[in-house]
């Protein structure tokens, strides 16, 4: 299977997990890792997986992976399975609680992600997640790295169930 991991990253946490997600990834399939770059368009020729990451800023993804979504063409979007991820500080780690509330209800960059990935005609191959960082900086969530990989996996294995039964 051909996958595309494109993410964003500002303190190096998101691109921590989607090199994992790739890492995972690769002994048995295609996979592309692309940091995102302004005014570059990802090349979607023969992917059959798009997962796209950002930490979350402000209760959205970077300015830089919105533009990217933007900016994608809708005709090589129409059916392909996508996934979204973010990275966000853990709520338990939030003080005081009234700020843990307004981070909640804010949301988070995977929500929104995914709703433009849905909005440019994507299937959704899995529910966006999150992958917890104890500081605006880091670092990432003990175990979050070997999550995302397990959540990479199940996104591939869910693909190939899906291509068997066709």
């Amino acid at each position: 299977m051909s996958v595309l991991i494109v993410h964003d990253s500002i303190y190096g946490n998101t691109a921590s997990i989607a090199k994992a997600m790739a890492e995972a990834l690769r002994p048995d399939h295609d996979v592309r890792l692309e940091a995102v770059n302004p005014g570059h368009i990802p090349d979607l020729a023969g992917v059959e997986l798009l997962i796209v990451g950002s930490p979350t800023r402000g209760f959205r993804p970077t300015p830089a992976i919105q533009e990217m979504l933007e900016a994608l063409p809708d005709a090589p979007l129409a059916g392909l399975r996508a996934a979204a991820f973010d990275t966000r500080l853990d709520l338990d780690t939030i003080h005081p609680a009234p700020l843990r509330w307004v981070v909640e209800v804010g949301g988070y960059a995977g929500q929104t992600i995914e709703r433009r990935l849905v909005d440019r005609g994507c299937t959704i191959a899995g529910a966006a997640t999150g992958f917890l960082v104890l500081g605006t900086e880091g670092p990432l969530k003990a175990g979050e790295q070997e999550r995302a990989a397990a959540w990479a996996q199940g996104l591939v294995a869910t693909q190939d169930a899906i291509k068997g039964a066709a």
